[in-house]
């Protein structure tokens, strides 16, 4: 008869996966979900590690752009996680994780109230590098809102855990881009180029090869804010240089840019090849937020079409999506004041002020 494995030991390794999918190191999270699942079958019986792994598999799905999968496992598992007598540490990954599953489907408001009701079971659970995690995701979805002066806060509380600790140089990477970003807002340009620039190079240095890709294009995103064209251009490229083909959504949201800034200079037959690369992918994974973007460039920059523009404006207002919707109108209404469309130009910055004023309401939504 085969000794069973010690289910304190499977979570062990539980906790040492989900340290790699946080690291968002794929390879070696793939390896060792199926490793996990093997010692899952040989392993004595235990109904919370079960429990924790399908929590955990649900955190691996989301690294994996998975969303709508990771949405389904954490629903088939709310019953169990809202039991009175379930522990602290299940109820906190429960609504941890779907709060990042609402972020991921642009429902901000829902992600950050699951993150304040996870946020009790967290000063239970004795993890520096955890409240690192919490705080740096809270940091996103606030500055997401457009809520400054509250990322900012929890991005440097996630900077100070991730400098505190070693081996954490992709997190303390992105939670500068998470910074810089919030300069970025607020019109410091030279402070939020300087800290994307700094986490390119950590990135660099660590050779967290998905960490520099993303400050690659996190720059680009600064210079094409600023009209440095060329610049934004340069970067975009190199983001599109980064050889891990899982990370399809960040393949096209630099293909998406790639194409906007090329449409802007001029460059219609390059602009063009990245606009059908871009709409290719968008199709490939479903994406119905970008294949609208990417139709209301097209309408802007190629062939002007007012109501295809409105068409596709109303998808993304839908998925209230309000900072796309004002800086696209935005873009819409100085290229048409270009070429002497007043009509057009005045009607689009209307379009662009009415969703920064959506974008205040936010504010009164999170604090009520």
């Amino acid at each position: 008869m085969s000794t069973k494995l010690s289910y304190a030991m499977v979570g062990q390794t539980l906790n040492e996966w989900y340290q790699i999918i946080k690291q968002n190191n794929v390879k070696k999270a793939e390896t060792m979900r199926e490793e996990i699942k093997k010692s899952l079958s040989e392993m004595e019986e235990n109904e919370k590690i079960i429990v924790y792994f399908n929590l955990i598999d649900s955190r691996f799905k989301l690294m994996k752009e998975n969303y709508k999968s990771s949405g389904k496992l954490l629903g088939s598992m709310e019953q169990i996680a809202l039991e009175e007598n379930t522990d602290h540490l299940i109820q906190y990954y429960f609504y941890f994780f779907t709060g990042m599953c609402y972020f991921y489907e642009n429902d901000f408001i829902e992600a950050i109230n699951s993150y304040k009701i996870a946020e009790q079971k967290l000063n239970i659970v004795p993890d520096k590098k955890e409240k690192a995690e919490y705080h740096y995701q809270l940091a996103v979805a606030y500055y997401q809102m457009h809520q400054n002066v509250f990322s900012l806060n929890h991005a440097e509380q996630a900077l100070g855990f991730y400098k505190s600790m070693n081996g954490f140089s992709y997190k303390l990477s992105l939670t500068h881009m998470v910074i810089a970003h919030n300069k970025l807002d607020l019109h410091q340009y030279n402070t939020a180029e300087s800290l994307f620039k700094d986490s390119i190079k950590l990135a660099s240095e660590a050779n967290e090869k998905y960490a520099e890709a993303l400050g690659n294009y996190n720059l680009g995103i600064c210079y094409e804010r600023q009209e440095k064209l060329d610049l934004a251009r340069d970067c975009f490229i190199k983001t599109l240089g980064y050889e891990e083909g899982n990370q399809l959504q960040t393949k096209l949201r630099a293909s998406y840019m790639l194409s906007r800034v090329l449409f802007k200079l001029n460059l219609q037959e390059e602009a063009e090849e990245w606009y059908t690369k871009a709409k290719e992918l968008a199709q490939y994974l479903n994406n119905n937020v970008y294949l609208a973007k990417l139709s209301i460039i097209y309408s802007i920059y190629k062939e002007v079409n007012e109501s295809l523009m409105d068409m596709n404006f109303a998808v993304l207002k839908k998925a209230q999506l309000w900072s796309d919707v004002s800086e696209l109108s935005i873009n819409a209404a100085r290229y048409f004041k270009k070429k002497d469309c007043l009509k057009l130009a005045s009607k689009y910055f209307d379009e662009g002020i009415i969703a920064r004023d959506k974008i205040h309401t936010w504010t009164e939504e999170i604090n009520s």
